[in-house]
């Protein structure tokens, strides 16, 4: 007589239930972590982003360039940087930023013309001139292979306008740049000294400035500091000397700004000033009588 045994019961598992979920649970746990590194990686790169932040990516043809560059008569200093930026890290950047003086600049802009360097350089040239102007250029040329010529473009002619600069304003830190076409605008890059009088020859002498520019004389010109914005159309130059001298030898002005409404968020074109305050209807007449354009400039005076 035979006796069947029953497989004894495992533990644990009985008839009917669900299969084990751990390694179900296990595989969701990993995903989570997964999407979490994702969008840690994701607002790391971000922020490299918006911070513009460099990549370094030296070469040994730019260490060639730089030290070339340092070798020329007058060059005082070199700095260059080659980088990438995320999300690409592709595409390297190159800048190359000279201090030189008045007598190297010819030297220097003939081996920017010269170069075989493969990359496009972004040049900030500073320039000083013998009255001890410093005069600061930008502008870029195109990789070796896309360019038919290295040479740097201003879109004025630079010696030039450093000599007339150099004259005039003496002393004076200032960028002169084509922002727009039929606009020379010129920055004073470093307030040389309180109030604006020091920007008066900047003025006074616009017309030189276009022509040793290369420029038309019809064209505008725009002198763009801390404590004075004016934009000079031909033919204004005199106009606005003899009332800018006005309104800071006899009124007490210390800082004027005129823009058109071009040039306003609110559309208004407006003139505004920092002066005393006992001056202010005196300056309103002197401003709505002369016969510059401003005249019909809304005026507004601002405490300081």
């Amino acid at each position: 007589m035979s006796t069947e045994l029953s497989p004894a019961p495992v533990r644990g598992i009985e008839h009917g239930s669900p299969p084990p979920r751990r390694g179900r649970r296990a595989g969701l746990a990993a995903l989570v972590v997964a999407i979490i590194v994702l969008i840690g990686v994701g607002l790391v790169i971000f922020g490299w982003m918006v911070n513009e932040t460099h990549f370094n990516r030296p070469s040994p043809e730019l260490e060639e360039f730089a030290t070339e560059i340092d070798r020329l008569p007058g060059v005082a200093s070199v700095d260059t940087e080659r980088w990438v930026e995320a999300p690409t890290f592709s595409n390297p950047t190159t800048t190359v930023a000279v201090a030189v003086d008045r007598a190297g600049l010819p030297a220097l802009l003939d081996a920017a013309c010269a170069t075989d360097y493969p990359d496009g350089v972004t040049w900030a040239i500073r320039v000083v001139t013998p009255s001890s102007t410093e005069v600061s250029l930008h502008a870029s040329s195109p990789p070796d292979s896309e360019a038919a010529s290295r040479c740097l473009d201003f879109g004025f002619d630079a010696a030039g306008l450093i000599d007339e600069l150099g004259r005039v304003g003496p002393g004076l830190s200032l960028q002169p740049s084509i922002f727009e076409p039929g606009r020379l605008t010129v920055v004073e890059v470093e307030e040389a000294r309180a109030g604006f009088t020091h920007l008066l020859p900047l003025v006074a002498y616009a017309p030189n400035l276009l022509a040793a520019a290369g420029l038309a004389f019809e064209d505008d010109v725009e002198i763009n500091a801390a404590t004075l914005g004016v934009r000079l159309s031909g033919g204004e130059a005199a106009e606005y000397l003899a009332l800018l001298r006005e309104l800071a030898d006899d009124r007490g002005v210390t800082s004027f700004w005129a823009s058109d409404a071009t040039q306003q968020t609110d559309g208004v074109a407006k003139v505004q000033l920092v002066a005393p305050a006992l001056q202010q209807t005196a300056i309103e007449r002197a401003i709505t009588s002369s016969a510059l354009p401003i005249a019909a400039y809304s005026i507004r005076f601002i405490e300081q």
